[in-house]
């Protein structure tokens, strides 16, 4: 795999980041919290639209969660649709969704995208899209030997969250809270962190 030269966006800049969460069933209602709330309060804080987020589905229905609860979408996951990040959100079940067309989709809008992931089981996803081969990344500890075994090319690490060029990876619900701080910290700054960690009462940042 060619790594990409994308330009990161973890880095300092206040031009509106285009996010698109791809929910599954079977996803943690905590892990599609923490993907999303942190943008939201960062919006709220600062008065401006510096995130501009929706959340897909492959089926645009709404993804039921595993505590019953289900996701609100906006409508259908598109490859072609533009957007800046691309945040894979699932938990159990990945091996129902992984078809050859979702697969190909993921790679066609994470060569079009700035930085794509996936938050908990939605590594899985990401890594049989191949977006993972010859990089480094992490999945709940839980699955972390069999992730190993399932993909060799990946450098698996047991890591809160892993950033490797234009792919992300988080473990869990907390870790991709603390992987969405790190993004508002390192586009807006300590302070802009630190306030959206106030709001959850939270002291990670």
């Amino acid at each position: 795999m060619i790594k990409s030269e994308k330009p990161t966006i973890f880095r300092s800049e206040r031009e509106t980041l285009k996010v698109t969460f791809l929910v599954f069933s079977g996803s943690s209602i905590m892990c599609v919290a923490s993907a999303v709330d942190p943008l939201r309060a960062a919006n709220r804080i600062s008065g401006e639209t510096l995130f501009d987020f929706k959340l897909v589905s492959v089926t645009g229905e709404a993804p039921v969660t595993t505590c019953g609860l289900p996701v609100a979408v906006s409508g259908r996951f598109d490859a072609a649709e533009p957007t800046d990040m691309l945040v894979v959100v699932a938990g159990f079940g990945t091996q129902n969704y992984a078809t050859s067309a979702l697969l190909a989709g993921l790679r066609r809008a994470a060569r079009a995208a700035r930085a794509c992931g996936g938050v908990e089981a939605g590594t899985w996803l990401v890594a049989r899209a191949g977006l993972l081969e010859g990089r480094s990344a992490t999945t709940h500890w839980e699955d972390m030997e069999d992730f190993s075994a399932a993909f060799p090319g990946v450098d698996v690490r047991p890591d809160r969250y892993v950033i490797d060029g234009p792919v992300f990876t988080s473990g869990g619900a907390s870790p991709t809270f603390d992987l969405m701080l790190h993004l508002v910290r390192t586009r807006l700054g300590m302070a802009a962190a630190l306030d959206v960690a106030s709001v959850f009462i939270y002291d990670q940042a």
